[in-house]
């Protein structure tokens, strides 16, 4: 049982990370970043493409291996 509490914490301070990385003041920066151009878009939109993508991956694999029974 302490196993699960373990993983749910590092899974949850994964999953903070991840959505401070949309938010403010992180996602703000990064979203103001025209310039260079990744995989044909401006950086702004694959930065919150990715950085969103990432967040859902987190929020499934901490509902898959955290709060399963």
């Amino acid at each position: 049982m302490k196993e699960k509490g373990n993983k749910a914490w590092v899974f949850g301070i994964f999953w903070v990370i991840c959505f401070a990385l949309v938010n403010y003041p992180i996602g703000a920066w990064a979203g103001q970043k025209l310039t260079p151009v990744i995989l044909g878009m401006p950086f702004s939109v694959f930065y919150f493409w990715s950085a969103y993508s990432l967040l859902v991956i987190a929020g499934l694999l901490l509902a898959w291996k955290v709060f399963k029974d």
